[in-house]
């Protein structure tokens, strides 16, 4: 069976594509009322009007995490209309495709990478996961509590070989993540990290590495539906300071010792 979500509510940025947006799908399938935030444009209004036009109790909320003004205001819209704050997924950012489309297959050498480039990358992706925690978190400290889920990737990845800046941007997150965790005990606020567990078939994936990469070597866009389920439902109320792999969900249930079981439709 699915979990209950009615009354609940999340923010997801990079919402509108992607892992967020089935992510946020897949909250919103389960009753959660869900903010879809994006930079504005057609991918962000498209993605609203397709979830609005299945019934879905979902909004789209224009907000660049690079800029803090942008934040500040898609906090504030959620401060006014939302009487409750359950769940802000940090899940924007940008991949190696920032630096070369041919990335994976043929790395840039640190020396050649642009500094606007890098520079992006470390705004998004470690930057902007801080000014969105700092916007929204005070939000749910006022209303006794929520969760904040901060999307990462694997420790290998973070020192490969052509992945700077992206790996070093993670490793810092996931560094402030933990920081943020402890920082948060006595709040009734947690912090966690959730993985994918490999490459991701989403819009960040060239139709070159698409096509170079072998048959199942891409996870599908959906990979982290049922974390994110989890993390949602009351199993993991004080669930705090964790890092998840969503291909290794049942494995860290089990060495946790959470008896947790769900069928998701599709």
């Amino acid at each position: 069976m699915n979990i209950d979500l009615n009354g609940f509510r999340a923010v997801i940025t990079g919402g509108s594509n992607g892992l967020g947006y089935e992510m946020a799908k897949t909250l919103l399938k389960n009753g959660a009322a869900v903010a879809i935030a994006a930079r504005k444009g057609e991918r962000l209004d498209r993605a609203f009007e397709t979830l609005r036009s299945e019934g879905f109790d979902v909004h789209a909320l224009v907000m660049d995490v690079r800029d803090g003004s942008s934040v500040d205001a898609a906090a504030k819209w959620a401060d006014e209309n939302w009487e409750r704050f359950d769940m802000l997924v940090n899940n924007a950012g940008l991949s190696m495709s920032r630096i070369s489309n041919t990335q994976a297959i043929e790395p840039v050498p640190f020396f050649e990478i642009e500094p606007e480039a890098f520079r992006d990358m470390i705004e998004t992706n470690l930057t902007g996961y801080f000014l969105v925690a700092r916007a929204f978190v005070p939000l749910m400290i006022r209303r006794g509590g929520g969760r904040v889920v901060n999307i990462s990737t694997g420790p290998g990845i973070m020192t490969a070989r052509g992945m700077l800046p992206y790996g070093p941007s993670r490793a810092a997150s996931d560094a402030m993540s933990v920081i943020m965790a402890k920082e948060m005990e006595g709040y009734n606020v947690t912090v966690n990290q959730l993985s994918p567990g490999g490459p991701v078939d989403t819009g960040f994936v060239t139709d070159e590495i698409r096509a170079r990469s072998a048959p199942g070597h891409l996870l599908p866009a959906d990979v982290m539906n049922e974390s994110i389920l989890f993390l949602a439902s009351d199993k993991a109320a004080g669930l705090n300071g964790e890092k998840i792999t969503a291909t290794q969900l049942r494995q860290w249930l089990d060495e946790k010792g959470i008896d947790w079981q769900l069928t998701i439709d599709s």
